[in-house]
């Protein structure tokens, strides 16, 4: 997976980003003309131009003002992603809105989502230090279009941080700062309606906010909780040094908050627990190619109670090694994967990326794909000299 440093304020760091990436930019959008996902999304009668620019515009529209009103820092960086790129600012806009279209239960049920976190607190772990750890599942066509980046940001009270995301985005589903925060995200499917909105701040910006700006999982449940412009649902994983653990359940109108059990272990797949009226309802099935006729909820309840059983089974002697093996657990594949194992294998969609956090370190192994047939590779945390910039 490729690793960028980046240093500067976020404008600085975008455009960097952009430039670094311009090429896997232009074949991943070949990539996606030509996928199935685009063939059966695509209104049929406009060319691809024209579409480009409703994306835009819609992007625009919808997320830019509250982008630019609650992250200012991050709007930022959105510009100077799409400078670094070669691409319109209007376009750019759309490509982060696109991840709010992947959260709308309706015909993005076409487009496969999952991802399954797991996070142990001390006292569950054999070093007593706490440790999480996430498979990153999404359209296998996006596999090739990863990057971490390690960035030093310029700007007066940001942190530096370690994230994981896609070329193209300025936001991100998974990272670390110089504090040992720790934040990852998971996607939710919701009908529209009052816990979806298109208009408002899509949740990978909010999560790089939280680990520019915050120390402690207080500070990034109290930043995501009081949040005043989110616009789709998922679950926040927030873990910390101290070993405070936390998953935030969130929609763009309510939040709850659930903590580790009595072993100081939990998980977290793509379905609501705290607040189990916000799930699709019963019968909801994928579209997907090669998932017709798969409930939704057979997935992410199957996902989550093997990584929940594991972890529990394993609580007081988990390691960095047990994070791993769960994460390519086949289990309910009878020894194979598919689309209801937590190493996940689909035909359209599955696990991408694969990532292990030991947070008292800073250290982070990142697999570029499914876990058990990718090794883990050790990326280091990046701490160096800084110049800030004062406002």
């Amino acid at each position: 997976m490729k690793v960028l440093d980046l240093d500067g304020s976020a404008y600085e760091r975008g455009r960097r980003q952009g430039l670094e990436m311009r090429e896997q930019h232009r074949l991943l959008l070949r990539d996606f003309l030509s996928s199935a996902i685009w063939r059966e999304h695509k209104p049929g009668f406009l060319p691809n131009p024209l579409v480009f620019q409703a994306l835009g515009l819609a992007g625009s529209l919808s997320i830019k003002k509250a982008v630019s009103d609650t992250l200012p820092v991050q709007a930022a960086r959105i510009r100077g992603l799409a400078e670094g790129l070669g691409i319109s600012e209007r376009l750019c806009w759309g490509i982060q809105f696109m991840e709010i279209l992947l959260c709308e239960a309706g015909r993005s049920m076409q487009a496969p989502a999952g991802c399954t976190q797991i996070h142990a607190r001390p006292e569950a772990t054999a070093a007593k230090k706490p440790l999480s750890a996430r498979n990153y599942d999404f359209p296998n066509l996006l596999r090739p279009y990863q990057v971490v980046r390690r960035e030093i940001a310029a700007e007066a009270g940001r942190f530096a941080t370690t994230t994981v995301t896609q070329v193209s985005m300025a936001g991100a589903h998974q990272g670390i700062n110089e504090h040992g925060l720790m934040v990852c995200v998971n996607n939710a499917r919701l009908w529209k309606g009052g816990d979806f909105r298109y208009r408002g701040v899509p949740y990978q910006l909010i999560l790089v906010e939280a680990l520019e700006t915050c120390r402690t999982t207080a500070e990034a449940v109290k930043l995501i909780t009081e949040f005043p412009a989110r616009a789709n649902a998922g679950f926040f994983g927030i873990a910390d040094t101290a070993g405070d653990a936390r998953i935030v359940e969130f929609t763009a109108s309510r939040c709850a908050v659930r903590e580790p059990d009595e072993l100081g272990v939990m998980a977290q797949t793509n379905h609501f627990l705290q607040m189990a009226d916000a799930n699709l309802p019963a019968g909801t099935f994928w579209t997907v190619k090669g998932m017709e006729g798969l409930e939704f909820a057979l997935s992410t309840k199957s996902r989550y109670e093997t990584a929940y059983a594991r972890l529990a089974e394993a609580a007081g002697k988990i390691t960095v090694q047990t994070m791993m093996e769960i994460l390519q657990d086949h289990s309910a594949g009878g020894g194979a994967g598919n689309d209801c194992t937590v190493c996940c294998h689909g035909l359209a969609g599955g696990t991408l990326g694969s990532i292990v956090v030991d947070l008292a370190s800073g250290k982070i192994w990142v697999a570029e794909g499914n876990p058990c047939q990718y090794a883990y590779e050790l990326v280091e945390f990046r701490r160096g000299p800084r110049v800030t910039l004062r406002h």
